[in-house]
């Protein structure tokens, strides 16, 4: 029986051991996290051409309480996934939807923004209805597909001709661009602050329609790095600093999580919309 106990007891020691040894050799380490190109709100750039946003703010929030230091690297959006499986870099952060497919091919965080999609168009046609209309969309989600089952036609833009698709817009090339909601938000509010808004349609403010889960994105088999992230975002939302940098951001129109969710969200049903909508201050 002693030497059971002595069995035990040192493979308790060694099992703390380790632990020891590896929260000492996250501490001081730094964690290379590559974003895409800018999404208003999300990820851009200041006046003095530094990273900030939403997204900027909770990487950095998740590294403070994991106890690492975070580089961030601009890459284009079609090398983001390529180049992360090269080993360039440890993480990506750009507003990736968590799908199954994505998490058969890459390491994923637990979530860390929920959203649904909404509909930006000009003020004009504010209350106007799909059908017949042409709209410009990014991905074949839930609620493009009723979209489209509601008479519109698609026009497919990928994540890197965003701009474009607002540009399209604009000139009248689309009727409206179907995006995650802080897409809309920062392309309403900036640029074309006055000039756009968000469709009250009913079929785009369906409260039954799928969220988005926004999640991190590290090469498949990097337990180490992907461990760190969620415990340093576990506690990000255990403190309810996700919210605090939600209302920084999205002040104005952030839908506080219930107590016991896991993530700040923003769904469309529960933004306002209309020709006198505008959903976030300037900044």
């Amino acid at each position: 029986m002693k030497d059971v106990r002595r069995i035990l007891a040192c493979v308790g020691a060694a099992i703390l051991m380790c632990l020891i040894v590896s929260s000492a050799a996250y501490a001081g380490r730094t964690i290379t996290v590559a974003v895409g190109g800018d999404i208003p709100t999300m990820k851009m750039k200041d006046s003095s051409g530094a990273l900030t946003g939403f997204e900027i703010d909770m990487v950095k929030a998740i590294a403070s309480e994991a106890g690492f230091q975070v580089k961030f690297v601009e890459v284009p959006w079609k090398n983001l996934y390529n180049d992360l499986n090269a080993g360039k870099y440890d993480a990506v952060v750009a507003s990736v939807s968590i799908t199954s497919g994505k998490k058969n091919r890459f390491g994923i965080s637990e979530p860390y923004f929920s959203t649904g999609q909404v509909l930006v168009v000009p003020k004009s046609k504010a209350n106007l209805s799909v059908n017949g209309r042409n709209i410009g969309v990014f991905k074949l989600s839930q609620t493009a597909d009723k979209v489209r089952r509601s008479g519109a036609n698609l026009t497919y833009f990928t994540a890197q001709e965003t701009e474009q698709a607002f540009r399209d817009l604009a000139k009248g090339n689309v009727d409206g661009v179907l995006c995650d909601a802080p897409v809309a938000l920062g392309y309403v509010s900036g640029k074309y602050s006055g000039k756009f808004c968000l469709s009250s349609d009913s079929c785009i403010l369906d409260p039954s329609l799928k969220k988005e889960d926004y999640g991190i994105v590290c090469k498949k088999g990097n337990s180490e790095v992907l461990g760190m992230i969620n415990k340093g975002l576990a506690a990000v939302k255990s403190k309810d600093t996700d919210d605090k940098i939600m209302a920084k951001w999205f002040r104005d129109t952030m839908v506080a999580t219930a107590s016991g969710q896991s993530s700040g969200s923003m769904f469309a049903s529960e933004i306002p919309t209309g020709a006198q909508n505008s959903p976030v201050s300037p900044k």
